[in-house]
């Protein structure tokens, strides 16, 4: 395979085809620091609480009801804010398998028939949203399989170990945490090989599904057909991309660097003002366009990588298996 040929006819597509862009960016949404802060009330402050609250009119509260009546609305609210928060995550999802398909979609069409709208592809990916959706239930299945039978054993080890310290304590300790170290250690290398090797299937059959018109199960074996038979040439583009993310990074990092330094340069020197909030927000508001815009173009860049590279890999008639 051309590497340099696929990578640059990837810019080529992702450069004059700006509309791809959108579907970038949509894509992007379904990928995506919380504190846990805790307090204690004690009985020998709980007064001095009651009089702040009677200072603004509100009453000690002598009885559970009153506690209620007060934590409800607040449990009511929080309730609300995390299902408008759910059912915004599930939105965002579906829009964001379907702009992955209309991305496979789009450089598709650009090849097959020198051009795409972002409508056209959009309408293409949605068309296949099922497929992709259940391509996608597939590939997590045996993740979860492995994930289960690892915890099973690892929770048969520390058993093992619990009933140890019957007959010797030391013995039973050291069965726990050597059992609980190893055992943590194993499925995190699992997961994460077998993570990496379903992602990929994935990305496959992904475009098996858009290219070939392949429903979910038939994608799904297509994309590992494709991976074992091409495994040399996947592993190349894994590490170009990789590559690709150092260098960007690198750039960014440098970027903001060379922005933010002279900015804090200047709120040294000079004494803070209210004008100053101005060109900082400014300044936020044009790095979030550019964080935006970015990952867009380098999220649309990927995908046409990897479908022009799947043409490359598999050129057959939609519908049939190699």
């Amino acid at each position: 395979m051309d590497y340099g040929k696929v990578l640059g006819r990837a810019w080529e597509i992702t450069w004059r085809w700006k509309s791809l862009w959108i579907l970038g960016f949509l894509a992007g949404l379904g990928s995506g620091g919380s504190g846990n802060p805790s307090s204690t009330i004690s009985s020998s402050n709980y007064d001095g609480y009651s009089q702040n609250l009677e200072q603004f009119g509100i009453g000690p509260w002598d009885s559970f009801a009153d506690i209620q009546g007060f934590i409800a609305p607040i449990l009511g609210i929080i309730l609300l804010i995390c299902c408008v928060f759910l059912i915004l995550g599930i939105a965002l999802w579906v829009v964001s398998v379907i702009a992955r398909g209309g991305l496979i979609a789009g450089v598709q069409q650009v090849e097959d028939e020198g051009k795409t709208t972002f409508r056209s592809a959009w309408v293409a990916g949605r068309r296949k949203f099922w497929t992709l959706f259940g391509l996608g239930i597939l590939a997590a299945l045996p993740m979860i399989v492995v994930g289960l039978i690892l915890v099973v054993l690892l929770a048969a080890g520390i058993a093992a170990g619990v009933g140890m310290m019957e007959v010797e304590e030391w013995l039973g300790i050291s069965a726990i945490v050597i059992t609980a170290i190893a055992g943590f250690g194993l499925l995190c290398c699992a997961l994460f090989i077998i993570g990496i090797i379903l992602e990929q299937i994935r990305v496959y059959g992904e475009r098996a599904a858009i290219i070939e018109d392949l429903g979910w199960i038939d994608a799904f074996k297509r994309g590992w057909q494709v991976l074992k038979e091409n495994l040399a040439a996947t592993i190349i583009f894994w590490i170009l991309f990789a590559a690709l993310g150092v260098v960007l990074f690198i750039i960014t990092f440098v970027a903001i660097l060379g922005l933010a330094v002279p900015a804090f340069i200047g709120i040294a020197l000079l004494e803070p003002q209210t004008w100053m909030i101005v060109p900082g927000v400014c300044f936020g508001l044009l790095f979030i366009i550019f964080i935006v815009v970015a990952k867009s173009v380098i999220t649309t860049y990927i995908s046409s990588s990897w479908t022009l590279a799947y043409r490359e890999m598999t050129i057959v008639e939609p519908g049939e298996l190699k």
